[in-house]
């Protein structure tokens, strides 16, 4: 079993730096989990042994050696008298001398006031070379004016996101992260299908992880692959170019993907070997290996993402019975983590703001789509009447942005 005074010596071979992917596989242990390279290296961190630096792990200089890391103190001898205490009375003594310990050390809390006044006392004693560089300062001019892309996906959506001047921005913001989420049979999954064979006819990269349904059966279901080919075929696009730039994570067929290791190490493997710039995942519970993990999943992939350029959907599912609202599996936390919300969900409109947007009666059934929010540009605010067509399309039945009289027109 490897130990922390193991990672140190290996940090010392390696000039005192590493990554969590060298230290892992330099040491044969995994990257995440219990005895994990990850858990050690916290625990050292902790510690004061070790800091992270981007995404290198490197000793510090105020490092002890590895004999002392994991010191413990020394057993206690055992008296005759305590061996023939029973097992619960050694329990409780233990117990009542920690507490009256502790005790002694406790300090009154102090007060409401002076916290108020000096919340701070942290000291900062000879870490200047450490924490400087932590401390970002704004580019020059010229380097820090960046212009405002669009990703054109070739669907509605693209008209959602608007300029400064409240003009369409032609695409999602590029390299964003974007959550798609409502109701299953909203038509979430039918919207990111065409956007894969748009975005990969076009020429661009696409990576798709399917968690809802196979990719290729052996039987006669009417597959995924199979249902992309049928939209490739209407649309009038060509199938050898989507092949050429289409890859696919299949993690019905393949379960081993849902194991959160080799999903992230595969993802990145597509990601940095095929030069992916469109990643695409329906759904993320792919990603949950329990319920209060998937938006640290999320994070993990929307930063990853972010670094290496790469756009992303993200589509989610509606938790609870309230629709055009922030209610999806991970929470508001898990929004907290992207970019942007976009909706696509159904319901019966009850708001004023909600019969002012659809033009709808109230108790009235539609279906919507909604930006919710944005933190890179300008968008659309109102909700948009959608539909899904008979040959299998999700269609905004409205113009976006809406269209408005001229004055000289008006009656």
């Amino acid at each position: 079993m490897v130990k922390e005074e193991d990672i140190v010596e290996f940090l010392k071979k390696r000039q005192g730096k590493a990554s969590l992917i060298d230290i892992a596989e330099g040491l044969n242990i995994p990257k995440y989990g219990p005895n994990s390279a990850y858990a050690l290296l916290q625990t050292l961190k902790t510690k004061g042994v070790v800091e992270r630096r981007g995404e290198l792990w490197t000793l510090t200089t105020e490092a002890k050696t590895a004999e002392k890391i994991v010191e413990t103190p020394e057993k206690p001898v055992e008296t005759e008298e305590a061996e023939a205490l029973p097992e619960v009375e050694k329990l409780v003594k233990a117990m009542a001398k920690t507490i009256a310990e502790a005790m002694k050390g406790a300090q009154a809390p102090r007060d409401e006031w002076e916290l108020a006044t000096k919340p701070m006392t942290t000291k900062i004693e000879r870490k200047e070379a450490r924490l400087e560089p932590l401390i970002l300062k704004p580019d020059e001019a010229p380097e820090a004016k960046k212009p405002l892309i669009g990703f054109p996906t070739g669907t509605f959506i693209d008209y959602f996101f608007l300029t400064p001047e409240g003009k369409p921005l032609n695409g999602i913001p590029i390299c964003g992260q974007f959550a798609i989420t409502g109701l299953p049979g909203a038509g979430k999954s039918i919207l990111v299908e065409e956007i894969a064979v748009r975005v990969a006819a076009s020429g661009h990269r696409v990576l798709f992880a399917t968690a809802e349904d196979t990719w290729k059966s052996a039987t006669p279901r009417f597959d995924l692959q199979s249902r992309l080919k049928q939209k490739t075929d209407i649309l009038g696009l060509d199938w050898n170019k989507i092949r050429e730039n289409l890859f696919v994570l299949d993690t019905v067929a393949y379960p081993e993907l849902r194991e959160w290791n080799t999903f992230a190490e595969t993802y990145r493997y597509a990601a940095e070997k095929e030069k992916i710039e469109l990643v695409i995942i329906d759904s993320v519970t792919v990603l949950e290996a329990y319920r209060g993990a998937l938006k640290y999943r999320v994070m993990e992939l929307a930063r990853y993402n972010q670094v290496h350029g790469i756009t992303a959907l993200y589509v989610n599912q509606r938790s609870s019975e309230n629709w055009d609202s922030y209610d999806m599996a991970g929470g508001i936390g898990l929004a907290h983590n992207l970019d942007g919300t976009i909706i696509i969900d159904y319901g019966r409109v009850y708001w004023q703001d909600q019969q002012v947007d659809l033009a709808a009666n109230r108790g009235e059934f539609v279906r919507i789509a909604r930006v919710l929010d944005c933190r890179m540009c300008n968008f659309e605010r109102r909700r948009i009447r959608v539909d899904i067509t008979p040959d299998g399309f999700l269609k905004a039945l409205e113009p976006i942005p809406k269209t408005e009289e001229k004055p000289s027109e008006k009656g």
